[in-house]
């Protein structure tokens, strides 16, 4: 398996509000399995959809897929 490379998004992109990249950063920390569609409009972020997927197992138990 690939190992992913990551880099830091720098906070003063021109463009993005700083909201949005807050957002965007808080999504990808909270998500464990799922995915995240960013919908852009004219050049500008308008829409940011997660979709995240819950599997249940036995009874009384739940884990995140």
């Amino acid at each position: 398996m690939r190992s992913a490379t990551f880099r830091t998004v720098d906070n003063d992109l021109p463009g993005i509000p700083e909201e949005v990249l807050d957002t965007l950063t808080r999504l990808v920390r909270e998500l464990r399995f799922g995915s995240i569609e960013i919908v852009v409009h004219e050049g500008r972020i308008t829409q940011i959809e997660r979709r995240e997927k819950l599997r249940f197992g036995a009874p009384g138990t739940h884990r995140s897929e």
